[in-house]
């Protein structure tokens, strides 16, 4: 008799099913502090290496499992060339889901470390456009002793910049990561492009097939 009760027991919770918990763990890997919604609800904010978990009490049976949808919105500062980003997730019970949050930008920044020359031109483009696009100091001369900035979305770039008596030189193929400084700096020893020109046509058609990037001043 308690076999047969034991038996009809374990079919009950082999029909029934049983419930677990599913668990969505969300974790900053930014330098800097960001936020989080879960459904487009209350704003959470995380510093640089804080997590936070939560989890749903989700049944599963012979018949299938109960699964829990959540869209995550987040967002940070300088590093995020958008102001929100979302994500979309499906809890299911007894796994962990996981969201890292970093931003998708890098800085490059241009460091004129000459005793009296002058930058009067500035250009950085992707490098897989074919041309370098607008000079980014526009009525600005970037002096010696003095240092500029721009934000840039990850991937390669191209840096060029032509000083006061129109002598040029470039950095090709440079990777920018989400989060770290590229710093290029311009010394009396700085060596003078061959043909930025005809480099730059070159490197676009390596880097064809990868996205165009984003560039703002810093």
């Amino acid at each position: 008799m308690k076999k047969i009760l034991g038996l009809v027991f374990v079919l009950v919770l082999f029909i029934t099913g049983c419930t677990d918990d599913g668990v969505l763990r969300i974790t900053s890997n930014s330098s800097e502090d960001v936020w989080y919604q879960l459904n487009y609800g209350t704003t959470t904010w995380l510093s640089s290496g804080e997590s936070d978990s939560h989890s749903w009490s989700l049944s599963s049976s012979m018949f299938g499992e109960e699964d829990k949808d959540v869209t995550v919105t987040y967002g940070g500062g300088e590093w995020f060339w958008y102001e929100s980003y979302e994500v979309d997730k499906t809890i299911k019970p007894g796994n962990t889901s996981n969201v890292e949050i970093i931003g998708d930008c890098g800085e490059i920044k241009i460091v004129n470390n000459t005793n009296s020359t002058s930058i009067w031109y500035v250009y950085i483009s992707p490098s897989s456009s074919s041309d370098w696009g607008n000079d980014l100091l526009g009525t600005l001369i970037l002096y010696p002793g003095y240092y500029m900035s721009w934000i840039a979305t990850a991937g390669y770039w191209d840096i060029k910049f032509v000083d006061e008596n129109g002598v040029d030189y470039t950095i090709m193929n440079e990777l920018i990561s989400p989060e770290v400084t590229n710093t290029y700096t311009f010394a009396d020893n700085s060596n003078r492009s061959s043909d930025s020109i005809k480099e730059k046509l070159v490197n676009s058609q390596r880097y064809s097939e990868k996205t165009e990037g984003n560039l703002r001043r810093k």
